[in-house]
């Protein structure tokens, strides 16, 4: 039979997981291991009405008292021949398990009742080599050379691997650190992307790495330092500096959407033709699909959201397209390190072949404040918005923004669905907000 949403959610929530783990996982095999809590992890999607991942990371403590950890994550079918097909996808993995929920290579079980398999890190079926990429010896060999890449006749003691960020099946970072006898360690960063993904981010990192503005210093990004196939694996050198806060109000905010400003000019007037084309329409096609989900948990959002995609989309027809351009494709104020000079661009992973508007809309639409105090923060937005877009024009003077409204409202109806997911405080007012905003910026003209 097939397993409602509501039975999958009621299995998802931290404390089930907390007794599947006790009751069917570790106890049954270790009964002297202790399941003390389970909390979520980022890392939560919902593909509807398919599937649905969970992160988690569990606290537990071992004979002896010994505290320790375990990142697990679930995928949930609402139809038995999803979960069929997944099952028939990773037997193989199914069938290696040696019985022990904590082996350090990962674990992997199937709750045929409630359609859900749940893993233990490092098992991921997308990619295979994951606990060999977090074994410091088995990667030692390898990564020796990039660090004399990065330090000439350096030599490397200890080796260390940490995991940065993780999500299911899509993308893992690591951090390699190696002791070179310094103060701090000489740092590179790994990144495995699902269906050959990192092997197009390496030549996006190469060919910005050679960018005039980039050998000036108007453009701040990693060095790539390779891609091995084997590993599904990118490897960079570190970008030194932290992620920028979200206080606009901060001249360090302001600062960095200049740089950004610039940034994405020198990008879009650099010529690279890697990436797959991106249109406007596959924007809208993304938002459609995945509104119903919303129609009955949500309605006033949903039926907002529904007007809102329909002006866009009449506005796409109408507007001719701007000419594509090289694209970040995930342009956003978070995209950018600080490390008290310099404004460090990361993630370049979703870049793409679209209109230029495509990256601008989006920056603008996340310098809107999801939850205002006052009408300060709101005005200091339009300031941010601003300085962005004559940073831009700095270096393509050229730029008309005949698409730009259609790209900006795109970019706050994606936010006005994601705060529908995730459903934070007071989320019904900001996704409504959220909305409103997209319809004035839809209105808006060009240079107003």
């Amino acid at each position: 039979m097939p397993v409602s949403y509501s039975t999958i959610k009621a299995a998802s929530e931290p404390e089930a997981i907390a007794d599947l783990l006790a009751t069917r996982v570790i106890g049954p095999v270790m009964p002297s291991v202790v399941v003390k809590k389970v909390r979520p992890k980022s890392g939560r999607r919902y593909e509807a009405p398919r599937v649905l991942w969970n992160v988690y990371e569990a606290e537990l403590e071992l004979s002896g008292g010994i505290p320790a950890t375990s990142l697990i994550w679930t995928k949930a079918f609402f139809t038995n021949e999803g979960s069929e097909e997944y099952q028939q996808r990773i037997r193989k993995l199914l069938a290696s398990q040696n019985g022990n929920p904590l082996d350090p290579h990962g674990y992997v079980q199937f709750f045929s009742d409630l359609n859900l398999f749940l893993f233990f890190f490092p098992t991921d079926p997308v990619f295979p080599k994951m606990a060999n990429v977090f074994d410091p010896q088995a990667m030692a060999p390898m990564l020796a050379r990039h660090f004399q890449d990065l330090r000439p006749g350096v030599q490397v003691g200890s080796l260390s691997a940490t995991r940065v960020k993780y999500l299911p099946e899509i993308a893992c970072i690591v951090r390699y650190d190696a002791d070179v006898g310094e103060e701090g360690p000489l740092t590179i960063y790994g990144k495995l992307q699902h269906s050959k993904r990192g092997e197009m981010t390496y030549e996006v990192m190469r060919a910005l790495w050679d960018l005039p503005a980039r050998q000036a210093g108007d453009l701040v990004v990693s060095q790539p330092l390779a891609y091995h196939a084997g590993h599904s694996l990118l490897l960079q050198s570190e970008i030194k500096g932290d992620e920028i806060k979200s206080d606009r109000h901060s001249e360090i905010f302001m600062a960095q959407c200049e740089a950004a400003g610039r940034a994405i000019g020198h990008i879009h007037n650099s010529g690279i033709n890697v990436g797959q084309p991106h249109t406007a329409e596959v924007e809208i096609e993304r938002l459609q699909s995945r509104l119903e989900q919303f129609k009955m948990s949500a309605p006033r959002t949903f039926f907002l959201l529904r007007d809102l995609l329909k002006h866009i989309a009449v506005k796409a027809e109408k507007v001719a397209p701007e000419a594509p351009v090289p694209s970040h494709g995930d342009y956003k104020y978070n995209q950018f390190l600080y490390d008290g000079e310099r404004f460090g661009m990361i993630d370049v992973e979703y870049f793409v072949q679209a209109e230029p508007s495509f990256d601008l809309g989006k920056y603008c639409g996340h310098l809107v404040p999801s939850n205002p105090k006052d009408w300060s923060d709101s005005a200091r937005a339009e300031e941010c918005r601003r300085v962005f877009l004559d940073a831009y024009l700095s270096v393509r003077p050229g730029y008309k923004g005949a698409r730009f409204s259609l790209y900006e409202a795109l970019s706050l109806a994606t936010r006005a669905l994601v705060v529908a997911w995730s459903q934070p405080r007071n989320w019904e007012h900001t996704a409504e907000t959220l909305v409103a905003m997209g319809f004035e910026r839809l209105k808006t003209r060009w240079g107003e």
